[in-house]
């Protein structure tokens, strides 16, 4: 019995760190790209990778779609919304 038990749990140890690495990977802070001062601003939203997903817009402008940040004036690519 003591022979199978630290290899499941080292398996299980592992599988937990590749899910919790994924997630990370995919949810980060967004960004929206405001015009008017030519830069890009943080938002309090949280979106993914996922493009099968819905495009991630910013919640007080449903028409603004958020994006990854690259430098104060320059936003990136378009974010996904994270689904359960």
């Amino acid at each position: 019995m003591k022979k199978l038990l630290l290899p499941a749990l080292l398996v299980a140890m592992g599988a937990g760190a590749a899910v919790a690495g994924n997630m990370a990977k995919f949810n980060e802070t967004a960004y929206r790209f405001d015009e008017s001062q030519g830069l890009c601003i943080e938002t309090e939203q949280m979106c993914g990778e996922e493009e099968t997903n819905p495009v991630c817009t910013w919640s007080a402008d449903n028409s603004v779609e958020l994006q990854r940040f690259i430098s104060p004036t320059e936003c990136g690519k378009v974010l996904h919304e994270i689904l359960p």
